[in-house]
């Protein structure tokens, strides 16, 4: 629908996102516990949960707040588009560039580009980041196995389907936002301030009834009625519980 269309151009940039941090410290020292990280041994760690809810957002600020204790790091974005677009090898030629600060390496097929992360990370203590997996083959050719890895290596990955994280060693589902988080990621976005102003609080108190806690959702609606009257705001929730929360979601979170 339009309204669709016209919330969708709000969508924001992953920096966007990542300005208003609100409700992440908890979620974010909840997966730290489970990564034991300076304890011995591999831990795979997936985090899941709907298209939206943050888990890309949790995942970037473990990764920024733990990788300089590895030898080696890389928080490969946007796996499933990127697979979907350039193929397995061009990832794991990513990969293996990143971490070993190596340019013109050549991976000639998907096979041996798996073979080449096993032979050079198994003795290298690595944090690696996948995010946003989607499928098995992914999952076998570019995630690996414990035994590709260094002793203390810690492997993250983000997915909206748990089934794919059944050989990981920790699952934390990531929950949405308390009413009073969603409040104040909302505000952020629609005023640049912690509360709303007064005429608006009630509007305000709808949307976020309408968002249901999604981070994504609160920071697109509120980039989307900033600056807005409160005539407009009236019409545009009308239009929005006319479109349904299932569309708007889908559409924002593909």
């Amino acid at each position: 629908s339009d309204c669709t269309r016209e919330i969708s151009k709000c969508a924001p940039h992953s920096s966007a996102t990542e300005k208003y941090l609100v409700g992440v410290e908890s979620r974010t020292g909840g997966v730290e516990s489970m990564l034991k990280v300076g304890s011995g041994g591999v831990y795979f760690v997936g985090i899941w949960g709907m298209g939206g809810v943050g888990k890309t957002t949790v995942a970037r600020k473990i990764f920024d707040n733990i990788s300089n204790q590895f030898q080696g790091s890389c928080f490969l974005a946007n796996v499933r588009e990127e697979s979907k677009k350039h193929g397995i090898k061009h990832l794991q030629k990513t990969l293996l560039s990143r971490i070993l600060n190596e340019k013109s390496l050549k991976v000639a097929s998907f096979y041996e580009g798996a073979d080449m992360l096993k032979g050079k990370f198994c003795l290298r203590k690595v944090l690696i980041v996948f995010d946003d997996v989607d499928d098995n083959h992914q999952l076998e050719y570019l995630v690996g196995k414990h035994d590709w890895f260094g002793d203390g290596s810690r492997i993250v990955t983000t997915t909206r389907n748990a089934d794919l994280l059944r050989c990981h060693d920790e699952l934390y589902s990531v929950p949405e936002l308390a009413k009073c988080e969603a409040l104040e990621l909302f505000s952020w976005h629609a005023f640049q301030k912690r509360t709303p102003d007064k005429e608006f609080l009630k509007l305000s108190k709808s949307v976020v009834d309408y968002a249901k806690g999604l981070p994504l959702a609160l920071t697109v609606l509120g980039s989307f009625l900033y600056k807005r009257g409160i005539t407009e705001w009236g019409s545009a929730l009308d239009r929005l519980k006319d479109t349904g929360y299932e569309e708007i979601v889908k559409q924002l979170s593909n």
